[in-house]
């Protein structure tokens, strides 16, 4: 049987290129060391309310730095989207141990200039093919209720809303929010795939 850890290290050469309707070619492929400078490009001088929503503060350039010099993929497995030579797209796989070891969650975000073309479904796509080639069983998104053409995305790519978790999110002025649960089962109990 192979491991997840085996099957992440195989995975580091994962490649998929995308042309866009408008002729656009994208490379979707895993975060490298290499990759340092221009991921803390991606994340810097954005706006606070763009960032508000972001778990980590990705305004902290060491912050992003640390992701690309020491990734963890067999704990958070990072694609990123390169157009030429830049990354204009992050989505990260936070897979889970123990009892949720069947079970990861995606995160996504994209440069403003290249959000609704395309990319995001593609990542995720991506990320759906590493998913089932590690194993795993589901794929949990968490989408803030005021973000419904995001939620939208995710439910065309498959995902089921399972639940609205009232007031999870707090905002920088203390506002609370419901955060909109939804779940891709890639393999349901008793299914093969």
């Amino acid at each position: 049987m192979v491991t997840v850890v085996d099957s992440v290290d195989q995975l580091v050469n994962y490649r998929h290129l995308v042309t866009l309707p408008d002729g656009l070619r994208v490379l979707i492929r895993p975060l490298v060391p290499k990759d340092k400078d221009s991921l803390v490009a991606l994340f810097a001088n954005l706006p606070a309310e763009e960032t508000a929503s972001f778990r980590n503060k990705v305004n902290q350039p060491g912050l992003v730095a640390g992701w690309a010099e020491h990734p963890q993929y067999d704990k958070i497995f990072p694609l990123v989207a390169v157009v030429g030579d830049h990354i204009v797209g992050n989505c990260s796989l936070h897979l889970g141990s123990g009892y949720t070891r069947h079970v990861a969650e995606v995160r996504i975000f994209l440069a403003r200039e290249y959000r609704r073309r395309g990319i995001g479904s593609a990542m995720i796509k991506s990320h759906l093919e590493v998913a089932r080639k590690l194993g795993l069983h589901q794929v949990v998104a968490e989408v803030v209720e005021t973000r419904p053409q995001v939620i939208h995305a995710f439910e065309r790519l498959g995902f089921e809303r399972q639940f609205a978790w009232k007031d999870l999110f707090m905002t920088p002025e203390g506002e609370t929010l419901d955060m909109v649960v939804l779940v891709n089962y890639l393999k349901r109990p008793g299914e093969t795939f």
